[in-house]
């Protein structure tokens, strides 16, 4: 009796150590993608308030590029997501004549190609792109532009 008690053991903690194992490592995880997440969104913050107070005609016309390019070397601080501060694909910032509102959308994908965590994500969800970032920003401009 006491040899079979030994055998169950081994068997319960076979059964329950992946899943404790997944309950830590998605925990992990969450904790990376909402790490990536409060940088984009503070970098979102902080380009609408420039944005809005710059009181050059220039920039507006040319869609905030001097905006942009101040956080072209930004890099989120887990790598699990890929975000291209010079695309404006993934970093628009655009002025809605109606509103006066500077407006700031923020786009990053899983990085499959640099992070490690992401290549097991994707591997394990099928090469699909599990998650990504959306994130816009709006702020009322100082400046009106015509």
């Amino acid at each position: 009796m006491q040899n079979k008690q030994k055998g169950q053991s081994i068997i319960e903690f076979a059964l329950v150590l992946p899943l404790f194992l997944l309950l830590v490592f998605g925990l992990f995880y969450i904790g990376m993608f909402f790490a990536d997440y409060l940088t984009l969104s503070s970098i979102a913050r902080s380009s609408a308030r420039e944005a809005a107070i710059i009181p050059s005609k220039d920039y507006y016309q040319d869609n905030y590029k001097k905006v942009r390019d101040k956080y072209k070397d930004e890099k989120l601080p887990m790598d699990i997501f890929e975000w291209q501060a010079t695309s404006t694909d993934h970093f628009n910032i655009n002025y809605d004549k109606d509103s006066h509102n500077v407006q700031v959308i923020m786009k990053a994908d899983l990085n499959t190609r640099g992070s490690q965590l992401g290549n097991i994500v994707s591997q394990l969800a099928g090469g699909m792109k599990l998650a990504k970032i959306d994130i816009t920003y709006s702020m009322y401009s100082e400046y009106k532009p015509e």
